[in-house]
């Protein structure tokens, strides 16, 4: 087994609530599963190439396209769960498998808080595993309408 977190949720080692939200050849979107047993920002999901990549550089086009139409999939089907934004981060710093974050910012996110921590404030809406996997079945079923 790997000891890269994120080839282990794209191997299912590590399981992501709900299942993948889309899966392709090249690369898979889910939300992000809680490593720790605790919450996880709802909404918060993850766009990743399966094969180990470090970074946007090592991606070869196939690879590239899939995540580009994963990343703008779950993008507007956030929007259409009711976040007012989408904001897409990529760090690389503590795990080097790139893996793109798409974080929505609910409207009942006060003005002031930053984008960058949507997720980290008192009123962040946070979930268990059960919840976070029931928002991706949801989606999953929007997604086939």
């Amino acid at each position: 087994m790997s000891t890269c977190v994120v080839c282990q949720e794209v191997s299912g080692d590590i399981a992501v609530p709900g299942g993948p939200l889309q899966s392709g050849e090249s690369a898979l979107a889910c939300h992000i599963p809680p490593l720790d047993g605790g919450d996880v920002y709802f909404g918060h999901l993850l766009v990743v190439p399966k094969r180990h990549v470090s970074d946007f550089a090592g991606l070869d086009e196939r690879e590239a396209s899939e995540m580009g139409v994963f990343m703008s999939r779950c993008t507007r089907a956030l929007k259409y769960a009711g976040a007012d934004r989408v904001y897409v981060a990529t760090i690389g710093h503590a795990i080097d498998h790139l893996h793109i974050h798409l974080l929505p910012r609910w409207p009942d996110t006060p003005p002031e808080i930053p984008w960058h921590s949507v997720d980290d404030w008192s009123g962040a809406r946070r979930v268990d595993f059960s919840h976070a996997a029931a928002f991706v079945t949801q989606m999953i079923s929007d997604f086939e309408q």
